[in-house]
């Protein structure tokens, strides 16, 4: 019997998986290759809200956490996935530049915040009004980093398929799935938690966004830009650009209207020609409470979920993960800003019960 089936294999599903194999569990990862959030993800680690210069919820515990964290991961698989890269926030108005200043000053954010207004000398980007440094920051490679840790488990371990929710099976003391068994299972589907019979009362919201893939051959690569979009460097002159959001739909499907929104945002940053290399789009799992979902399920007591990371997920994942597996293995309480009880109001009967 494995230890847990985990299905999804975006952040949340791979931080439980790494969880899991450092400490020696057996699992199986189910998860549809194409349906993954997070591939498409700047992977940008920022513990800052930067339109209202606050921390971020719960922010410098999931950055000291997660810092070192990706660096232990580095070292165990002998591959680099984070840059260390520092955030230039571009101002537009001159106003702009007294809530930097007055913004690092701030306990939380002082760490972050270089105080000194920068003058633009890049040509490729406009002058405006300057910039300010976010320090200690950087990006984590997504998709190299989930394709290095699956290349380096046994064939079995991973299975590339749409869950079937009618094929799983719950007793009280074991999950069965086709030919698996296990002693539990945690969802980490992102939006797909809508489509699951177990979560799907969970108030997930979901949120598209449009992003751009461009080719900038003169613009520097050692630094993440941030003014209305975030332009964050890849490889080879490579740029992703993003990303726009809205609540009102929730396909995956790129539109003419959101191509614009980001080229009209861009334009107000470069100066450099560009090329536009690929136009994509994915749904967030966002909250109604903007705060993850973490815990197990009120009937079910080997269904877990772990889900909701919303646009902060390279931040929050790694920490979080660690709540989920010692509440599933120690007991140990998740807090109450994430756990899933908090919604128990929202909760009808269940739609299958236990055999």
């Amino acid at each position: 019997m494995l230890d847990s089936i985990i299905v999804g294999y975006g952040l949340a599903g791979f931080h439980y998986a790494w969880q899991m194999k450092q400490k020696q569990k057996e699992f199986v990862i189910i998860s549809n290759p194409i349906q993954a959030a997070s591939r498409n993800a700047a992977g940008i680690l920022n513990p800052t809200v930067l339109k209202r210069y606050t921390m971020a919820w719960n922010g410098i515990q999931f950055f000291d956490y997660a810092l070192p964290y990706y660096k232990s991961i580095e070292s165990e698989l002998n591959t680099i996935f984070f840059d260390e890269l520092p955030i230039h926030r571009h101002f537009y108005k001159s106003v702009e530049q007294n809530d930097w200043l007055v913004a690092s000053q701030q306990e939380g954010l002082s760490s972050f915040l270089n105080p000194k207004v920068q003058r633009v000398t890049d040509l490729s980007l406009k002058k405006n009004e300057g910039f300010g440094i976010l320090k200690h920051l950087g990006k984590l490679n997504i998709n190299l980093l989930l394709n290095t840790f699956k290349e380096r488990q046994e064939d079995d371990c991973f299975k590339d398929e749409i869950i079937d929710y009618k094929a799983l099976k719950i007793y009280k003391d074991k999950i069965c799935y086709k030919d698996i068994v296990a002693k539990n299972i945690i969802f980490c589907e992102g939006y797909g938690l809508k489509q699951n019979p177990w979560f799907d009362y969970l108030p997930l919201i979901g949120s598209k966004g449009e992003y751009l893939i461009i080719k900038a051959p003169k613009l520097s690569s050692i630094q993440i830009i941030k003014g209305p979009v975030f332009i964050s460097p890849l490889k080879e002159d490579l740029f992703w650009v993003g990303a726009s959001f809205s609540q009102d739909d929730k396909t995956d499907t790129p539109t003419e209207n959101g191509k614009a929104w980001l080229l009209d945002k861009l334009e107000a940053l470069l100066t450099t020609p560009y090329e536009i290399v690929k136009h994509a789009a994915a749904v967030r799992p966002t909250v109604a409470d903007r705060r993850p979902l973490l815990g197990v399920h009120p009937v079910h007591s080997n269904l877990y979920a772990f889900n909701g990371l919303g646009t902060r997920g390279v931040l929050m994942a790694p920490l979080l993960s660690q709540w989920l597996f010692d509440f599933i293995e120690k007991d140990k309480q998740i807090p109450n800003e994430v756990v899933i009880d908090r919604f128990e109001s929202y909760f009808s009967n269940p739609k299958i019960k236990d055999v």
